[in-house]
């Protein structure tokens, strides 16, 4: 068994406890579907310290969070419980070890206890099958038919969930909670040494079985030879949506330094394509509402890469060509100057806020990350490291090298065409294909170049003066009025380094609504922020404040209008500036109405 302990202070006398276990559906033989995951369940009905009727009045009465999906989650290939404690009093941190303990090896998993839960995991099985879930289990089939992962979603078979007899639980019990598979980590205001001497007192006596589960055979990926396509219909879907998808075996590479720099170069090129999509639904008449590009790594065994795009107004035979399109112009001519810069600020600017906010990252938080990396194989890196990496990166990483790793990784033999609708078109699948065939004959260009411009309201003319000033020192609230009469509020806070917030409150809102546009009020915040502002639009925006921690969200509330934003120390100027410029001088461009008007499904 591994340990991992993370001294944090953040909240002060708590702890998070989390029992990772490398065992998860993938493990379960065909006669065991769904077991995997009703074992979490079970193990809260009784074990070796705590009857079934015991434990959670316990943990209540001690202030321990408890209900669905608060306490465990199981998962293809890992089952994680969860434990945050309130304080650091014995009488907790013994309940918390002892529980921990016992969900390892001590459930008794009573035949009369499993029968009694049957129900209850049963009404999980209905409330799991949503559209989503339906639509993912279509689209796993389609591109890994050889593989197991189709055949082990987690919730499980009915027929099993309702007969499985307590043998076969036990037999998995025994077999894969087991403490070779098992990462206990302890996040919080704790003594390490301390915490290494209570993780001994409570998993040293644990013993791995005479034989012990293995690890499955996840089966074989297929790679398809030119173009496969596949379409899905749910009357419960609300948008219609084209995916491009590649699958290639995963390869295990060490989590360091070089290829963290590797990974960076796509991730930077997927951001610039989903920029790309994200540009063009904002043209007027555009067939697309929404689209981006990515990558992940799942089970340590397939890579899976997907552009994703949801038609506007059910206009998926031109997305098709659309998809296609960006696609090779991003593999034939790779990325402009102005792209790779604006991608590159907004990906170092999140690194430099992941340091500056750490002294007051949540132990829960930082628990969760530790134990999500464990199967992955990650290493887990301090926000410091992180960002000396990224910059190490960006020093070396250029045009071409992100071209490089784009073409690398999306140039292969065939790929996966998957549209997903309310309704399946007449021979959907032959229309696919011969959609994009015939995009495929059509050359494309590369992206017109694109500039930038320095942001238009960095002077906003002779600053006024602040024309009283008050301290109410019970609440730590200073209060100013400033000579053109704008009242304002400040207080410091220690919730969260290094970040601002900021809400500037005018008007009468909705109390000026007219009676005959009963739901201007419903729509003015799209057609605000999506116009952009008077010297700049909102696509333009984005692109000369990548890197800065700054935004403007209009809310308008039933007795004043709210412009709100969250900002640095660094930034505050600019976040000030923008504020009020929206006030000042809004867009009101057509691309605001645009979004408004465009329907996606």
């Amino acid at each position: 068994m591994r340990y991992i302990i993370y001294p944090n202070t953040e909240p002060p006398k708590r702890v998070s406890l989390r029992l990772h276990i490398a065992s998860g559906s993938l493990m379960e033989n065909d006669n065991q579907r769904g077991l995997a995951h009703f074992l979490e369940h079970m193990v809260f009905n009784g074990s070796k310290n705590y009857t079934a009727a015991d434990l959670i009045p316990k943990m209540q009465r001690l202030g321990i969070a408890f209900g669905a999906h608060a306490n465990a989650y199981t998962s293809f290939d890992e089952t994680v419980y969860m434990l945050d404690l309130p304080d650091l009093s014995a009488d907790t941190m013994n309940l918390g070890f002892t529980v921990m303990r016992d969900f390892g090896d001590g459930a008794l998993l009573t035949a009369e206890e499993i029968d009694k839960e049957r129900g209850v995991v049963l009404s999980e099985k209905v409330s799991r099958d949503s559209v989503q879930y339906r639509i993912m289990e279509k689209q796993y089939a389609q591109i890994l038919p050889d593989s197991l992962i189709t055949k082990r979603f987690p919730i499980g078979t009915e027929e099993v969930l309702k007969s499985a007899p307590r043998e076969r639980f036990l037999d998995f019990y025994t077999r894969y909670y087991t403490p070779q598979r098992m990462t206990f980590v302890v996040v919080g205001d704790v003594d390490p040494q301390e915490m290494k001497s209570k993780i001994e007192t409570a998993f040293a006596s644990m013993t791995n079985p005479a034989d012990p589960g293995k690890d499955p055979d996840l089966g074989k990926i297929r790679i398809p030879e030119g173009i496969e396509t596949a379409a899905f219909a749910d009357k419960e879907l609300t948008s219609t949506d084209v995916s491009l998808m590649l699958v290639r075996p995963y390869v295990a590479k060490p989590d360091n330094t070089v290829n963290r720099i590797e990974k960076m170069k796509l991730n930077i090129a997927h951001s610039i394509l989903s920029r790309r999509l994200e540009r063009l639904s904002k043209i007027e008449g555009s067939a697309i509402a929404s689209g981006s590009a990515s990558s992940q790594a799942l089970f340590n065994f397939l890579e899976l890469g997907s552009i994703d795009i949801t038609a506007a107004d059910d206009r998926w035979k031109e997305v098709v060509s659309i998809l296609e399109q960006e696609l090779r112009r991003a593999i034939q001519h790779g990325f402009s100057e102005a792209e790779l810069v604006e991608a590159e600020s907004n990906q170092l600017n999140t690194y430099e806020q992941q340091v500056k906010q750490k002294a007051t990252r949540k132990s829960e938080g930082i628990a969760t990350v530790l134990a999500s990396a464990i199967n992955d194989g990650g290493v887990f890196s301090d926000p410091e490291i992180d960002l000396q990496i990224a910059k190490k990166a960006l020093e070396s990483i250029d045009l071409t090298s992100c071209h490089v790793a784009f073409k690398n990784f999306w140039e292969a033999p065939g790929y996966h065409l998957v549209l997903t609708t309310k309704e399946k078109p007449e021979n959907a699948e032959k229309e696919l294909a011969a959609l994009y065939q015939d995009s495929l004959g059509k050359p494309v260009e590369a992206p017109a170049a694109r500039s930038s411009e320095p942001f238009g309201y960095s002077d906003l003319g002779a600053p006024g003066k602040i024309a009283s000033r008050k301290e109410i020192s019970d609440l730590g609230i200073t209060q100013l009025v400033l000579s053109n009469q704008i009242r304002i509020n400040l207080k410091a806070t220690d919730f969260e380094k290094e970040k601002i917030q900021l809400i500037a409150r005018i008007g009468s809102g909705k109390l000026t609504q007219p009676r005959d546009k009963p739901m201007l009020a419903t729509f003015a915040n799209i057609v605000f922020e999506g116009g952009g502002l008077g010297k700049h639009s909102n696509d333009e925006l984005q692109q000369i404040l990548a890197g800065k921690n700054v935004s403007s969200t209009l809310l308008i509330g039933d007795d004043a209008f709210t412009i709100s934003g969250a900002t640095t120390a660094t930034d505050f100027a600019t976040q000030v500036q923008l504020m009020c410029a929206s006030l000042t001088d809004p867009g009101y461009r057509q691309e605001g109405l645009w979004q408004l008007q465009k329907p996606s499904r």
